[in-house]
């Protein structure tokens, strides 16, 4: 069985799929990559086992970019002869499912995150549901992983008549590369790193620079919070060098980063994580990461968001873009270790139970098998490979 994973970026194939993949491996399937070339983890994902393909990269908003990468994929699955395709993110699935409309048997959307969402303008919202409706043509699963996503699956066809869909707690979070305490030396490392003063406490963001992830709301934090606190803002995007220049009217103790792969090191270090996002989130990886470290999140509360955090016991929950409710939550976090470090334990407990790779993968693995049987591909092993004991 030969497979094709396939997204914009490297993010969601480098990031997320590393357990489906080794399940996949250990039934007999031959996994391949397909993305365009950019992007801090471009490198990284050539370095996996997997064989990557390389997608023509362009601006979204040049309909040329379009069309290249249509052709581009077309041609990619005529000379492969793919048996199975999943595909992320919303505008290259679009490409891929209609481009592998008579090409691929099997073809399965794992959505992390549907395009059309609360907040976005009635013709943006209109017009991303009607391409997924048409989509569904050419799509025989999807895969969502909110409880908003599989309510909106039932009055909008993600589907064909005779495909499912099915919700499933993420990819799953390797709970071990972030629950491991680190060494001394590490965290010493990690401060000297970044200029953390020892002993301080530390608010973190990790996240794309975007207006809908809302940066600024961070910055305002730490005005509110004063230079007692630490604050690191790591990850890319285009608002990354208005927020840095911003931080520095601040003051040292906001310190704004390039991606970093210190990340268990960072949550091992924080005394928190913030989210102030109103994009149209999935499930977001970060607080994943987060409980898995036994570390509190505050976070508005919108789609995928609200999955994770049980408000007032994992962390907390404001209402969206309220600024001074978010300051208060995370203010009354950081002058209450004790709750913080409650409500960590109970993030961490809930990752284990629910959002762990074992419990992600006995969702997606059964919904894949389903896939495969009913159009005749294969037949997977009835226990995930590699995950049995």
């Amino acid at each position: 069985m030969r497979v094709l994973q396939i997204a914009s970026q490297a993010g969601p194939l480098h990031l997320f799929m590393p357990p489906l993949n080794k399940a996949l491996r250990a039934a007999g399937a031959e996994v391949e990559f397909a993305c365009m070339p950019i992007g801090a983890l471009w490198e990284p994902l050539c370095r996996s086992e997997s064989k990557v393909h390389s997608l023509p990269a362009g601006r979204w908003s040049n309909p040329v970019t379009w069309w290249r990468l249509y052709r581009a994929v077309r041609s990619l699955l005529k000379s492969s002869r793919f048996d199975v395709m999943i595909v992320h993110t919303p505008a290259m699935s679009w490409i891929a499912r209609c481009a592998a409309r008579d090409l691929v048997p099997a073809k399965i959307y794992f959505a992390h995150g549907l395009p059309f969402a609360p907040g976005q303008s009635r013709l943006v919202h209109f017009l991303f549901r009607q391409i997924e409706k048409f989509c569904a043509r050419y799509t025989d699963a999807a895969l969502v992983v909110n409880s908003d996503d599989a309510r909106t699956a039932e009055t909008v066809r993600l589907t064909t008549k005779n495909g499912g869909v099915y919700q499933v707690p993420g990819p799953g979070v390797v709970l071990e590369n972030f629950s491991i305490k680190p060494e001394p030396s590490e965290i010493d490392r990690i401060e000297k790193k970044f200029g953390l003063r020892s002993g301080n406490q530390m608010v973190l963001f990790l996240g794309r620079f975007l207006k809908t992830k809302r940066p600024e709301d961070v910055l305002e934090l730490a005005r509110r919070v004063g230079p007692n606190v630490d604050f690191i803002m790591a990850g890319e995007g285009p608002l990354w060098k208005k927020t840095r220049a911003q931080a520095q009217t601040i003051g040292q103790h906001v310190k704004v980063i390039e991606f970093t792969h210190d990340i268990p090191l960072l949550l091992a270090r924080c005394s928190l994580l913030v989210l102030p996002s109103v994009y149209r989130e999935g499930l977001p990886q970060i607080l994943l990461e987060c409980g898995s470290a036994a570390k509190p999140a505050v976070a508005y509360d919108i789609r995928g968001v609200r999955d994770i955090i049980v408000d007032n016991e994992t962390g907390f929950l404001v209402p969206p873009a309220d600024v001074n409710e978010f300051c208060r939550a995370v203010q009354r976090l950081l002058e209450d270790p004790d709750l913080a470090a409650k409500m960590g334990a109970a993030a961490q407990e809930r990752m284990r139970e629910k959002f762990a790779v074992r419990p992600a993968l006995a969702a997606i693995w059964p919904a894949i098998a389903e896939v495969l049987r009913r159009k005749g591909v294969a037949d997977l092993p009835a226990k995930v490979p590699g995950f049995e004991d």
